[in-house]
């Protein structure tokens, strides 16, 4: 089953990085700082998969046994993504799992911001 969620993570994947690039024109998430500047995310193959990794951890994270995990990530993925004759795109659920995805990485920044991290 590993098989599968793989091909449907780079799927995801795909679809969320075609999806930002036409919203956005590009792959740059623009996090609005509380003090009124701004900073950028560059959202790459590499962070999309780890933010889906995550997701992941988090799911393994509510069930108890790694069959009912593996079978809600696999049913939550396939949901996720719709194929045409022309390409793969995000379904409705699949846009609010990547959304979901992006807040965290804007609420990530805002934090580090407010905190001093390094920026």
């Amino acid at each position: 089953m590993e098989n599968v969620i793989n091909l449907y993570r780079r799927r995801i994947v795909n679809a969320a990085l075609t999806r930002l690039k036409n919203k956005t024109s590009g792959n740059l998430l623009i996090v609005n700082l509380p003090d009124g500047s701004i900073e950028t995310v560059e959202i790459t193959e590499s962070v999309m998969t780890q933010l889906l990794k995550r997701f992941e951890v988090l799911a393994r994270g509510e069930f108890g046994n790694r069959k009912d995990t593996e079978s809600f990530i696999k049913a939550t993925y396939q949901n996720a993504i719709g194929i045409n004759k022309n390409t793969e795109y995000l379904t409705e659920s699949g846009k609010l799992i990547v959304d979901d995805l992006f807040k965290e990485v804007t609420d990530y920044v805002k934090e580090k911001h407010l905190s001093g991290g390094v920026q």
